[in-house]
């Protein structure tokens, strides 16, 4: 899971998805395949069958940064149809994988037709902007220790949750009840990605959160120590009333 990408972000319903499946054109991309480049024009709505897809951007020096990875039902594109905007990130096919394109003409049939798709997307840009606003917060803000405990945490907390209730709100945090320790599937470099820092970066923040006795690591994983403790330490750190 990303940071960018809101932990109750919900995917797009499979009977939506199947109402697009009439209007739009699987196409299938091999891994490592480019999907659209930053800065195309060509307006239409994408969404995701199978596999997954990556987004982000190279920079002048050609490294890469991650800002999220896109999985069955999610959706990109809403820029160019609602906006008329250039796209802002490569998209990419991480895995094999299979991507709904419907171009603009068929989007505009699919949303007379189906008004509910249309209330769907903007939903979830209103989720996605709402996000991203959190997060340019806790760029200007919060030291990266802080960022850090905040992505393994609200990791954790996505991963408790049911896929069906996903109630979790982005700055709430307040354990579950009877959820003590837990471990987040993170390598270093996930982390340094997500982040938007060097891997020496992450790496003294995680060993901050570690003195902290906050959590602790384990090979290709990190677990909290203690949810609750976890849960104090982050609103009395975060020094925002949650929203």
């Amino acid at each position: 899971m990303s940071y960018v990408k809101a932990p109750n972000q919900v995917v797009m319903p499979e009977s939506l998805l199947e109402m697009c499946t009439h209007l739009g054109t699987p196409t299938e991309y091999d891994k490592g395949a480019m999907i659209h480049n930053r800065g195309d024009f060509k307006p239409g709505l994408s969404i995701v069958v199978s596999g997954q897809v990556k987004v982000g951007n190279y920079g002048m020096d050609g490294n890469y940064q991650l800002t999220t990875v896109l999985e069955r039902g999610d959706t990109f594109g809403e820029f160019t149809l609602y906006a008329s905007l250039a796209r802002t990130h490569h998209a990419q096919a991480m895995s094999d994988c299979t991507v709904l394109q419907i171009n603009e003409n068929r989007f505009r049939q699919l949303e007379a037709a189906h008004p509910e798709v249309g209330v769907f997307l903007t939903r979830n840009l209103a989720i996605k902007l709402h996000a991203t606003l959190e997060r340019l917060d806790d760029i200007l803000r919060l030291p990266t220790h802080v960022q850090l405990a905040k992505l393994i945490y609200q990791t954790s907390v996505a991963q408790a949750n049911s896929v069906e209730t996903n109630t979790f709100q982005a700055d709430s945090f307040q354990a579950s009840s009877g959820q003590t320790s837990t471990a987040v599937a993170l390598r270093q470099s996930d982390y340094a990605e997500r982040l938007g820092v060097t891997v020496l970066t992450a790496h003294k923040a995680l060993n901050k959160l570690v003195s902290l006795s906050l959590i602790r690591k384990q090979y290709g994983k990190v677990e909290i120590v203690d949810m609750q403790a976890m849960s104090k330490w982050l609103n009395d750190n975060v020094s925002l009333l949650p929203v």
